[in-house]
């Protein structure tokens, strides 16, 4: 038994033999990385098939980054990476402070009138500035939201080819339905939390910003109709629309994880795995819950502002929901992970599932606690050129050079890289090319390195396992479903 981290994500226990599906895998399947553990401890015991029927790419994926390159691109005098090549955890914290943006009519629904005092007209032109600048808070996040989909959808599809493909090999298509149930999740967290709500709430800040500071000038009789409507109900109704279509997302979720749960409860509740999984569906069931009433309340409330002081009062709370329902996406429940390219079907292997999870989980273990180091087998902490191969096999490498570009001590690294002749502005960094780097620069590299593994390959590895949990959590439900339909069928015929 592993000892816990600080990791509140991480899975500690392998869950006993309580049942086994159609085939029980040879031990010697048990990857060597599961040495990990200190001496005292012993190996965990072989997972039975029950949760090993969905499996992860996740290893195959890396085989995508083994070329060992990465494009990084000069814009604004940073370098930056020329293409994203993972589904990211890119929410911005800015948006969740969209309702106090659409909250800054105050001073125009309250003091509506001519003349406009002047304390009001302050604080209408604060009021309005804030909420036009969340516009481009908005425009940002759409945008990174953007690319997050276009990943998912090319994955998507390529997933079905595969599918096709391997339509008769039963473990395969298990594990492609998984990670297609998985991301109609994660295409519709990105189309219905993100792109819609940054459409509708933006153009309604950007509505109620315009109306705000179109209310100093009032005295005009045109200029005060065309503020109160902009101010009132138009630019409020646009919340309302999005806390609308959040709410019916937000049901279907808790519906869909009280599924999970119900299947991962039925599994022997006193396992801690199953203890774990039903903790990462606790977590999605508080978020889609607190979040859809958040938007059906703060919807009604700026519909009732247009006229109504008092409802300002009620968005208040919205105001510090919506805050903490970032914060907790952002920290507890987003995740970035690998992409499946487009490779070829047959170079496709299944991987059991929860040894990518024990995997995952003994990687935080070692690299977040110093007394328990990663073994010289896998990585020597004092070689730079060991790191970085290590690096580049858990996919890490774009990663790492991102961390490279942000660093102070190391940016001025990516200036020894040749530029393209076809673009001056682009490099190529590879593992090759940061081993030739001149000496001087070698022993900041490797610190650099050994501060990238201890802090985000810690975070890396982290959101693995958060993705691994939601992996395992559908896999459990639709074999639980399965096994229900087959109890079914065989009653009816014995019956």
């Amino acid at each position: 038994m592993v000892t816990p981290t600080d990791s509140s994500d991480t899975l500690i226990t392998l869950p006993p033999p309580t049942r086994v599906s159609q085939s029980t895998p040879n031990p010697t399947t048990i990857p060597m990385e599961l040495d990990l553990l200190s001496p005292t401890k012993s190996p965990p015991p072989v997972v039975p098939k029950l949760l090993r029927e969905a499996s992860d790419i996740t290893w195959l994926e890396s085989l995508e980054s083994k070329k060992g390159q990465v494009e990084l691109v000069r814009r604004r005098g940073r370098y930056r990476l020329l293409h994203q090549q993972q589904f990211k955890n890119s929410l911005l914290a800015g948006v969740g402070y969209l309702e106090l943006a659409n909250a800054g009519d105050f001073a125009a629904n309250v003091w509506n009138e001519i003349p406009v005092p002047k304390f009001a007209a302050v604080l209408m032109g604060i009021g309005g500035t804030l909420a036009l600048g969340m516009v481009l808070v908005v425009i940002h996040d759409f945008r990174l939201s953007w690319i997050n989909v276009k990943l998912l959808r090319a994955e998507r599809d390529h997933l079905k080819r595969l599918r096709q493909y391997h339509d008769k090999n039963a473990d395969m298509t298990r594990l492609i339905d998984s990670r297609l149930g998985v991301g109609v999740r994660e295409i519709g967290t990105e189309v219905i939390d993100r792109i819609v709500m940054d459409v509708l709430m933006g153009l309604g800040s950007l509505l109620v910003g315009v109306g705000t500071l179109m209310a100093i000038g009032g005295a005009n009789p045109h200029v005060y109709k065309a503020s109160n409507l902009l101010s009132g109900y138009i630019g409020n109704s646009l919340a309302a629309i999005f806390g609308l279509f959040n709410a019916i997302w937000s049901g279907y979720l808790l519906y869909r994880f009280h599924v999970h749960d119900a299947a991962v409860f039925a599994r022997e509740p006193s396992d801690d795995i199953r203890r774990r999984l039903h903790t990462r569906v606790r977590r999605f069931q508080w978020h889609a819950g607190v979040n859809g009433l958040n938007g059906l309340v703060a919807g009604a409330a700026s519909m009732v502002t247009a006229e109504r002081w008092w409802g300002y009062v009620v968005l208040i709370p919205c105001i510090v929901s919506l805050v903490m329902c970032n914060y907790f996406w952002r920290r507890k429940l987003g995740y970035d992970r690998p992409l499946l390219g487009h490779k070829s079907p047959t170079e496709i292997q299944v991987t059991p599932l929860i040894e990518d999870l024990h995997y995952v989980i003994l990687m935080q273990r070692a690299l977040a606690d110093a007394r328990h180091s990663l073994p010289q087998a896998i990585v020597q902490p004092d070689s730079l050129d060991s790191i970085l191969h290590f690096i580049v096999r858990e996919n890490m490498l774009d990663t790492y050079c991102e961390s490279l570009a942000r660093d102070k001590s190391t940016r001025h690294f990516l200036t020894a890289f040749p530029s393209l002749d076809t673009s001056p502005d682009q490099i190529t960094i590879s593992l090759d090319a940061l081993l030739r780097l001149p000496p001087s620069h070698l022993d900041l590299l490797l610190e650099h390195a050994k501060k990238f593994l201890r802090t985000t390959g810690v975070r890396v590895f982290t959101h693995r396992e958060r993705y691994l949990l939601e992996l395992l959590g559908y896999a459990v439900c639709q074999d639980h479903q399965r096994g229900t339909t087959a109890i079914q069928d065989d009653t009816i015929e014995h019956t």
